[in-house]
């Protein structure tokens, strides 16, 4: 009897600990390869964008605002970026887009490139895409890597489910690059690299649903192609992607039938945001 509630405790603390891990981006030094298009990359965002406002709730968070060059009334553009990154890194997209006339707007979520913060719970990501599509839109298209990309896609979700979590105008574009499309599978894959026991995976999810500011079943995926929402989306996908699998991007493009799918030879998770090829998908599927 004591030993099984030891095993218990154990447990219990166990998935408290994998929560906390799951919340707290930590960061480390990008690797050579990458470090001088971090640099440019960083320098570009400080040069370049129009305006820069800074929001707090319900964590605080930055959104780089790029005015239309060609255009003064042209179509508006969020773009938010991957877990452990940042709005800057996302800049060959922004250039891109907003040498064609595109507003841009690129979110530093909490805890991320100039936001304030050292944690972020993923219902704080939703809730903060919903209040910037809401006071900032409405945007035309939104853009997402990796982390990004599922929020945004989680976002939509619920905003088809919940009446005060509705958006007042939904994207009639959306992509996502190298994005999980289930959110099962960020949390198991950080269950796997915790070595949670059955017990413990069971006591994450407890967590999850406790910290979070809606039912969690919400956000699967067959409940947003139930909703037949009128957007087109874009799954773009490195064949080399060890981070996140290549089957999320076509799995969700075999489900939902607006949906156009591109898996790019020789491009991993990181490549796919200095890559050229990604700004012609991009660009020409706004178009």
């Amino acid at each position: 009897m004591i030993t099984s509630s030891l095993i218990h405790v154990r447990d219990v603390l166990h998935a408290q600990l994998c929560y906390q891990a799951f919340i707290t981006p930590i960061f480390f030094p990008l690797e050579k390869e990458y470090r001088h298009f971090a640099k440019l990359a960083c320098e570009f965002i400080e040069a370049r964008r129009t305006e820069v406002i800074h929001e707090e709730f319900p964590r605080h968070h930055v959104l780089h605002r790029f005015a239309p060059q060609k255009n003064a009334r042209g179509k508006k553009v969020l773009i938010t970026h991957g877990w452990i990154s940042r709005a800057a890194y996302m800049a060959r997209i922004i250039q891109a887009l907003h040498q064609q006339g595109y507003e841009v707007y690129a979110l530093d979520f909490p805890a991320h490139g100039e936001a304030k913060g050292l944690q972020l719970p993923w219902t704080d990501a939703v809730a903060i895409l919903k209040n910037t599509i809401n006071q900032h839109g409405p945007f035309y298209a939104v853009i997402g890597h990796s982390f990004g990309g599922s929020m945004l896609l989680n976002t939509l979700n619920v905003a088809g489910q919940l009446p005060e979590w509705q958006l007042k105008h939904k994207p009639e574009r959306a992509i996502l690059i190298a994005s999980p499309t289930q959110m099962r599978s960020p949390v198991n894959r950080i269950a796997k690299k915790f070595k949670l026991s059955g017990h413990g995976y069971l006591q994450l999810r407890h967590v999850l649903k406790q910290q979070a500011h809606f039912d969690i079943n919400l956000v699967r995926l067959h409940h947003f192609i139930s909703q037949s929402p009128n957007i087109s989306f874009l799954c773009i996908h490195g064949e080399l992607d060890k981070t996140i699998s290549t089957k999320e991007s076509i799995e969700f493009c075999e489900k939902y039938p607006d949906s156009r799918l591109c898996l790019l030879p020789d491009a991993n998770h990181v490549s796919v945001l200095m890559d050229e090829r990604v700004e012609h998908l991009v660009c020409d599927f706004l178009a």
